[in-house]
């Protein structure tokens, strides 16, 4: 080896150990910072995901209503066999009087469209909670259909026999 080729190496070691001994420290105290700021640990700063995620303000309870639907007696699609029969009792929650009274003009819409549907349901979607979650889906999107622009939060279902 020649004498310029053992400077070099020792120039570029040392390089190497300059890098090493100031660039780690800074790359801890970025990385620690970084995961302050995403734990909400920064006063004053908070990450856009964390922002997006914050609990909504919370309803005031005065604000919420219930309007209560007539009971529905409907026969169930069985495909020719027996007559197997529904009966459901709802209520409709929204947000303010305003919407209360929108809601209660357009009972009689509301109740034609679940009509419409309740009629070609067979028994069997009807099993289980997920059949009752997605009967309800179901019943809260034909509501905010029929009162549009109004909006319904909620369709509770008060009782729901299959018989």
């Amino acid at each position: 080896m020649s004498e310029d080729t053992e400077t070099e190496a020792k120039k570029s070691g040392g390089k190497l150990k300059l890098i090493l001994i100031l660039g780690l420290p800074l790359l801890l105290l970025l990385g620690g910072g970084g995961a302050a700021y995403v734990m909400g640990m920064v006063p004053g700063l908070q990450p856009a995901d964390a922002a997006a995620d914050a609990a909504p303000p919370a309803d005031d309870p005065a604000d919420v209503l219930f309007v209560d639907l007539p009971d529905m007696l409907v026969n169930l699609n069985v495909g020719g066999s027996r007559l197997r029969y529904l009966k459901i009792a709802t209520a409709l929650e929204v947000r303010g009087q305003d919407q209360a009274d929108l809601v209660k003009q357009f009972v009689p819409r509301i109740q034609d469209s679940f009509q419409l549907y309740l009629r070609a349901i067979r028994p069997e979607e009807l099993e289980g909670a997920e059949g009752v979650y997605r009967i309800k889906e179901a019943l809260l999107a034909r509501a905010n259909d029929a009162v549009h622009p109004g909006q319904v939060r909620d369709v509770l279902i008060r009782e729901l026999l299959v018989q």
